[in-house]
C-alpha cells in the first residue's frame, strides 16, 4: 500500500457466463483476473488518461448478499502511478474523480474477457452447448457493469476495507437461523435492487430448504489451491522490486515505524538477534533452497474414501470350513421386528486381526 488516495473498482461478470463459471470455475476466474488487468493497465497506460504504471490489489468473490451465485471482482488501485517515461515521478490522474470515464473501463474490460474465452473455445478447453459465436452476440448486446466509487484519501479506511473484504466468507452465522418447527432456513440479507440513493439496503429474508441452503453455501468454495487475492502493477513483489528505489518518498509508507518497533524489543529483551540460544554462537552459513511449485498440492490430494473390502471382516477360517460357500453367504439380512438391514451372528463380523 502507498500514501496515495485509492479506488474501489468492481468487476462483475454477466450472468449468462454463470453456467461456464460453474463447469469451468479455474478459467472463467483466471480470465475475470486477467481481464481487469488488463483494462486497468490499457487506461491507466492512455496519456489522456493518466499515462502511468499503478497498482492493483484484486479480490474474488462469487457470492451476493443472498448467497446466490454472483461473480464479481473487488479492485483497489492507486488513483495514480509511477510515470511510464521516466518512472521517477508520481503521477495522478487528469480527472478529479475518476481514472477513466465508465464507457472505456465498460467496454474494454467485455472485449478482453471475450478475447479470452474465444481463446479457449478454439483450443478446446471450453466444450459448451452453444457456440461462441451465439454466446458473444448475446453478451455484445449487454453493457458490462463495472462500478467505479471515488478514491479514498484515509490509508486507514482502505487497510480496514480491503481487510473485510480479503478475508470476508459468503456468509455469517449471524444472518443464518434454523426454524425447527418449519424445518427451515431463515437467512437475512441486504435487498440491493430496493435500495434507495444515499441510503442503507434494507433488509430482506427468505427461507430455505436446508439442503438448499447448504447448495448455496457450498457453491462458492473455490477450486483447490485457487489463490482468491492477487496483487498487479506496483502492488505485485516483483514489479515493486524493480521500481521501489524510483518511487517518491512522499508516496511510499513510513517504514521506519517497523525498525523502530524491533529496536524496542532488542533493548527490553537484551538479547542478540543473530545469536543461538544454546551455544550462543554467531557463526551461520546460507543455504539456497529452491522453491517448489507443486508443494501445496502435496496437501491438496483428496482422501481415499473408498468404501472397505468386505472380504476383510472374515476370517480365513470360515473359508476354510466352507470352502463352496462364499464368506457373505453366511450372514445374512435379517427382516425381523420390522428392522431391515440388521444382520445376524454380528460377533462373527469382527475382523480377525481384533
Amino acid at each position: 500500500m502507498f500514501n496515495v488516495p485509492y479506488a474501489h473498482i468492481t468487476f462483475t461478470m454477466p450472468h449468462q457466463l454463470n453456467a461456464l463459471a460453474r463447469n469451468y470455475p479455474d478459467l472463467l476466474y483466471n480470465i475475470l483476473f486477467r481481464a481487469a488487468w488488463k483494462t486497468i493497465k490499457i487506461l491507466c497506460a492512455d496519456n489522456n488518461n493518466l499515462g502511468a504504471r499503478p497498482g492493483m490489489t484484486a479480490v474474488l468473490h462469487t457470492w451476493g448478499s443472498d448467497l446466490k451465485y454472483h461473480v464479481h471482482l473487488h479492485c483497489l488501485v492507486t488513483f495514480g502511478g509511477l510515470d511510464l517515461v521516466t518512472s521517477d515521478k508520481w503521477i495522478f490522474p487528469h480527472r478529479k474523480f475518476k481514472i477513466a470515464p465508465f464507457r472505456q473501463f465498460s467496454g474494454l474490460f467485455r472485449t478482453s474477457f471475450l478475447q479470452q474465452v474465444q481463446e479457449h473455445f478454439l483450443s478446446g478447453k471450453i466444450q459448451h452447448h452453444e457456440s461462441f459465436e451465439l454466446l458473444k452476440a448475446a453478451l455484445c448486446k449487454k453493457r458490462w457493469v463495472v462500478n467505479l466509487q471515488r478514491p479514498t484519501a484515509d490509508t486507514k479506511v482502505i487497510e480496514e476495507y480491503l481487510g473485510r473484504y480479503i478475508c470476508r466468507i459468503g456468509i455469517s452465522n449471524k444472518r443464518l437461523q434454523y426454524d425447527p418447527v418449519n424445518k427451515t432456513v431463515l437467512l437475512t440479507f441486504n435487498d440491493y435492487r430496493k435500495q434507495e440513493a444515499g441510503k442503507p439496503a434494507p433488509t430482506a429474508f427468505k427461507n430455505l430448504h436446508p439442503l438448499v441452503a447448504i447448495g448455496q453455501i457450498l457453491q462458492h468454495i473455490a477450486p483447490a489451491g485457487f489463490q482468491r487475492v492477487r496483487h498487479y502493477g506496483l502492488h505485485a513483489a516483483a514489479t515493486f522490486k524493480k521500481y521501489k528505489d524510483r518511487i517518491p518518498q512522499a508516496v511510499k509508507r513510513n517504514g521506519i515505524t517497523v525498525r523502530t518497533i524491533i529496536q524496542v524489543l532488542k533493548a527490553l529483551l537484551k538479547e542478540k538477534p543473530f545469536c543461538c540460544e544454546n551455544c550462543t554462537a554467531e557463526d551461520f552459513w546460507e543455504e539456497t533452497i529452491l522453491p517448489d511449485r507443486f508443494f501445496k498440492f502435496s496437501f491438496l490430494q483428496p482422501a481415499d474414501r473408498s468404501p472397505p473390502n468386505l472380504l476383510t471382516h472374515f476370517t480365513k477360517k470360515d473359508s476354510q470350513n466352507n470352502p463352496g460357500q462364499q464368506p457373505w453367504d453366511k450372514h445374512s439380512l435379517s427382516q425381523t421386528k420390522g428392522k431391515p438391514g440388521i444382520l445376524k451372528n454380528q460377533k462373527e463380523l469382527v475382523p480377525s486381526h481384533l
